[in-house]
């Protein structure tokens, strides 16, 4: 089978490998789409010290099962040619933190796509329990979004009131999706703020009600005449954490989803005499994964226009056209 194999920095190369085996508990998948997401663009450039090469990435997934591996004394849910997309979040189910309702935060957790090998394929093995069925006649890139989608869900639970003010940096599929989200959620009004221009169109044809260019994100405050409350930052660099402790009100919450830098430093006294909440938000619940799938079949989540679709083979340049800013899209979605 074709598959798509990371090699180190800037190196991934599409690659023959024998289709792998559904081992005990297992489904082996046909996948049918599987997105780009910002975390590999990050590993590609060897910014990640989780991927480890060579490996094949790829965990937001949608494909057809092909084989469910049971043992002898279970019976399945499921039957092949059941069309499915993939939560690639594997978690131990027995730890305290699995116990207390946060399995995202599991002490042992493992993911698709980094400890073991992923979708960039046309075939992959996940464990059976992370399956979700979806629609035969759904549109196999609209599915694959899921994963990002609950992430998205799952931060915007995190944070934002109803009727509430939102402010987004990034308008990536990360910042794209948390809009739709939030707009869903009952956001008052959303300003994105975004650098790139493309993605600045993507974000207005979604419904953000001002987007700003990073250079004028400052002038926030001037559209909103209690100030912002809630700030989601989908970017994760030092500008935007400093940006957004400067620009909060006091009482407010940042909302921090994106990892683009290790470190920052940030004003930490004005956090204390403001009394700004900083809440990390990673992965998210099997509620919110559900949640997800059902509004991507309800047709309440919108992939254009900013998403492309691209062949497997296709995979290496499309890693280089979202890493050097060259493509158009803020989402790349591979069918092998």
């Amino acid at each position: 089978m074709k598959t798509l194999v990371y090699h180190g920095p800037r190196q991934i190369r599409v690659e023959e490998q024998e289709m792998p085996k559904a081992g005990p508990n297992e489904a082996l998948i046909k996948v049918e789409s599987v997105g780009i997401c910002g975390s590999e663009l990050e590993g590609y450039l060897g910014h990640s010290s989780v991927r480890i090469a060579p490996l094949v990435m790829g965990h937001e997934c949608c494909g057809t099962i092909v084989e469910i591996a049971l043992q002898s004394c279970q019976k399945s849910e499921w039957s092949a040619g059941d069309k499915v997309v993939v939560n690639p979040l594997i978690t131990c189910r027995s730890c305290d933190r699995c116990r207390r309702g946060k399995k995202h935060l599991c002490r042992k957790r493992e993911l698709i796509g980094i400890h073991r090998s992923g979708a960039f394929a046309e075939y992959v093995a996940v464990p059976a329990t992370n399956l979700y069925p979806v629609p035969k006649e759904m549109n196999a890139s609209l599915a694959s979004l899921a994963e990002p989608l609950a992430v998205c869900i799952h931060a915007v639970k995190r944070g934002l009131e109803p009727f509430e003010d939102v402010l987004i940096f990034g308008a990536g599929a990360i910042g794209l999706l948390t809009l739709q989200i939030a707009k869903i959620m009952g956001a008052r009004r959303v300003l994105v703020v975004e650098k790139q221009e493309a993605r600045m169109h993507h974000a207005k044809a979604l419904g953000a009600d001002v987007v700003m260019s990073e250079q004028l994100g400052y002038r926030a405050n001037d559209y909103f005449s209690q100030g912002i409350d809630t700030i989601i930052d989908c970017v994760g660099i030092t500008a935007t954490r400093k940006q957004a402790l400067q620009m909060i009100n006091s009482g407010g919450k940042i909302i921090m989803i994106g990892l683009g830098h290790e470190e920052s430093q940030v004003q930490m006294s004005r956090l204390v005499r403001q009394e700004v909440s900083i809440i990390g938000s990673y992965a998210y619940s099997d509620a919110d994964f559900e949640q997800a799938v059902q509004l991507l079949a309800g047709g309440q989540i919108r992939m254009e226009p900013w998403t492309a679709t691209h062949s497997l083979t296709e995979g290496p340049a499309s890693f280089q056209s979202l890493t050097e800013g060259e493509s158009i899209f803020s989402k790349i979605i591979l069918n092998p």
